[in-house]
């Protein structure tokens, strides 16, 4: 058993719909309360800060910046004392805080990322087409810039802000992840750009064509042992990874997803490994479906993984 604590992110300034700030608390609400006793939970919302909307295709990039480093503080305390953050946020633009808290504590250290995700958020300002930060963690941690595959002008405002949110942390490390150190699950959602980032970055990764071919089982086993090499592993888990007929209660929902067992096995499995540093879960929106409520459908993945693993008691 791990020495979880759970903090929750509530904010989705990163994201293109709004609602995924109220994701956290609406999952926790729906998670059996045994299954939380005597788990802290420190609460970051950050729904207050002003905005910028017309930021040059960096949405909100101050409010994500903002809240990143309060987050980066918190998950550093969970690391120097020790624990395994259990982080639920809002939209994924806050996964870079885990990996940016990680570098500061261990910054010899390779941290192993396994994301979960039907898109790869290795966009930048230079290449998203939408300028929602929620589709560039990842573009941040590994420290990319994307000129070579370039489709926007970008301000020198928006290229000193993208380069702050690079060097995220009071150590400024960057790049955080290294291309070899992290693997892709379900991608099945990318723009031109990220293909060819993806290719040339030479990152593992496996689409849904890959899951029916070689199964759950087999990607486990090759995750973990691309990731052997790496000090610990952070598992970062987008509910937009599930197929949408489980619920299309999350901002970018793509058919031809994981089904809820494949997920549960998945998740699980991952929940095991001894060099597990980090869960994340994130992307839940309340308000996008009510018919199947994604809180209510993730609970059941989230309790069904911990019950199969040792991740909490």
């Amino acid at each position: 058993m791990k020495n979880v604590k759970i903090i929750t992110i509530e904010s989705d300034f990163g994201a293109g719909k709004k609602g995924a700030k109220m994701g956290p608390q609406s999952l926790l609400k729906e998670l059996p309360v045994d299954l939380l006793k005597n788990i802290p939970v420190h609460v970051i919302n950050t729904s207050d800060h002003p905005l910028n909307n017309d930021a040059n295709f960096s949405l909100n990039i101050d409010a994500v910046l903002h809240t990143q480093n309060i987050a980066i503080k918190a998950l550093e305390k969970i690391f120097t004392e020790g624990g395994v953050p259990w982080v639920i946020s809002g939209d994924h633009s806050n996964g870079l805080a885990a990996i940016s808290a990680y570098k500061n504590c261990y910054p010899q250290n390779s941290l192993g990322v396994i994301w979960i995700d039907a898109h790869a958020d290795l966009h930048s300002p230079y290449t998203s087409p939408s300028g929602n930060m929620h589709g560039m963690p990842l573009a941040a941690a590994l420290g990319l810039t994307d000129q070579l595959h370039a489709r926007n002008k970008v301000d020198k405002e928006t290229i000193s802000k993208w380069n702050e949110m690079i060097e995220l942390g009071s150590k400024r490390i960057h790049p955080k992840l290294l291309p070899s150190d992290l693997v892709f699950i379900d991608l099945r959602d990318l723009e031109e750009e990220e293909i060819k980032g993806l290719l040339d970055l030479n990152i593992k990764h496996y689409t849904p064509v890959n899951r029916k071919e070689i199964g759950i089982k087999n990607i486990i086993e090759e995750s973990i042992s691309h990731l052997s090499h790496c000090h610990h592993i952070l598992v970062s888990f987008d509910v937009d990874s599930l197929d949408p007929s489980i619920s299309s209660g999350t901002g970018t929902p793509v058919p031809d997803g994981l089904s809820a067992n494949e997920a549960i096995e998945l998740i699980s499995a991952f929940l095991q490994l001894p060099k597990l540093i980090a869960f994340e879960i994130t992307e839940i929106n309340p308000i996008l479906d009510r018919h199947k409520p994604m809180e209510i459908e993730a609970a059941k993945i989230i309790e069904a993984c911990f019950k199969k693993s040792s991740f909490i008691g």
